[in-house]
């Protein structure tokens, strides 16, 4: 059986940037060969053999899928990027939801189930429901026109289906109208963009970011509990950087 490489990945609510780490992919030549198929639920490397000087396993060609995936993905708006040191593949999410991590876990319902049904599923305020066993709940009737009201009708609250890129669209707008911040954008981006997701995770995930944080000195930071719980998380220098110890 093929070993699947180690990566890590970080997310927004519209995309997923996955890291799958191997080396020497991108020299010329090689490059080119690199296959990468991505369909609705999995993704699928083709890797060709490295030219001579190669050690280890990664010498020769192989390919691995990865899946099924945690949700759905829109292969149309997902692009690739064969680097020196990964394969950076960064994924279109089909539904705004958090990914708890990368692969889809068999004993559970798929998430984008429970995305469709939060919105298109539940009953709105006017649609009367029967739990098992009892009868149908009977809606109550119009309240009669207050005292000025000028006899203005009843009209019951009914639910909404959310416009996700609405709410996109109106925060980015929001952000244009604040005052200019000289300091606005770059690592107080990040920063803030880390914490968003910090403070909306479950316990898995705030353990992952903290444990790949600390352990890889920063330069790397990961929700995928399931891996980062598995051993040390390595340091990872930006590509043309080298790492060294500190020396007093």
């Amino acid at each position: 059986m093929t070993t699947i490489p180690s990566y890590d990945f970080y997310q927004t609510p519209t995309h997923l940037t996955l890291s799958v780490y191997v080396k020497g992919y991108a020299a010329e030549g090689v490059k080119d060969q690199v296959d990468v198929k991505l369909d609705e639920s999995s993704i699928t490397m083709s890797l060709p053999a490295l030219p001579n000087g190669a050690v280890g396993p990664a010498a020769g060609a192989r390919s691995f899928t990865l899946g099924p995936l945690y949700s759905t993905i829109v292969p149309g708006e997902s692009t690739t990027r064969v680097l020196n040191t990964k394969i950076e593949v960064k994924l279109a999410k089909a539904s705004p939801i958090n990914w708890q991590t990368l692969l889809a876990d068999p004993s559970r319902p798929a998430p984008s189930q429970y995305a469709e049904a939060s919105t298109s599923q539940l009953p709105s305020a006017s649609t009367p429901t029967a739990t098992s066993g009892s009868t149908p709940a009977v809606p109550p009737s119009a309240p009669a026109p207050g005292p000025g009201s000028d006899g203005a009708k009843y009209r019951p609250k009914t639910s909404t289906r959310k416009n996700w890129d609405r709410l996109v669209d109106d925060e980015l707008a929001d952000k244009e109208d604040e005052p200019k911040d000289p300091n606005a954008g770059g690592d107080v981006a990040l920063q803030s963009f880390f914490n968003q997701i910090y403070a909306n995770a479950d316990e898995d995930t705030k353990r992952a970011m903290i444990k790949s944080f600390t352990e890889s000195g920063g330069t790397s930071l990961s929700t995928d509990w399931n891996t980062i719980g598995k051993g040390t998380t390595p340091t990872r220098p930006p590509e043309g950087m080298e790492q060294r110890k500190y020396e007093h």
